[in-house]
């Protein structure tokens, strides 16, 4: 009876457990690793500029589509040449750049500026 029971429990728990689908290009689903990097990125920027929780539900939002686009175009540009992948990165870039502009108050955007002119690559962790 009790072997009953645990072959019961485990076959409800396995067809109860979503499966995780793999994140493709253009298809809008989002790995764990994504949604992490895109939380990462947000409460790092939001320790330097503070956001109220509309504007960092939003940069996380602007933070998953920018990955998105990014991973995209590396699938996308894989064989291109260096100056077309280049050129494709920064137009995503001042994408991103724009769109975080339009999300943040003057003097949060001051701040931005000020915090992206001083960046540094040693200092990332």
């Amino acid at each position: 009876m009790k072997n009953l029971f645990f072959a019961t429990c485990i076959a409800a728990s396995v067809s109860a457990t979503p499966v995780a689908v793999a994140a493709g290009p253009g298809d809008g689903s989002y790995s764990h690793a994504m949604m992490a990097r895109a939380t990462t990125l947000t409460r790092a920027l939001a320790q330097r500029i503070q956001f109220n929780e509309a504007q960092y539900l939003a940069v996380k939002q602007l933070h998953i589509n920018m990955l998105t686009e990014r991973r995209d175009l590396e699938i996308l540009l894989n064989g291109a040449s260096a100056e077309e992948r280049d050129t494709r990165l920064a137009e995503a870039q001042q994408r991103y750049e724009t769109e975080l502009s339009q999300l943040l108050q003057p003097q949060q955007l001051v701040a931005y500026q000020a915090l992206r002119n001083n960046f540094t690559a040693h200092r990332l962790k």
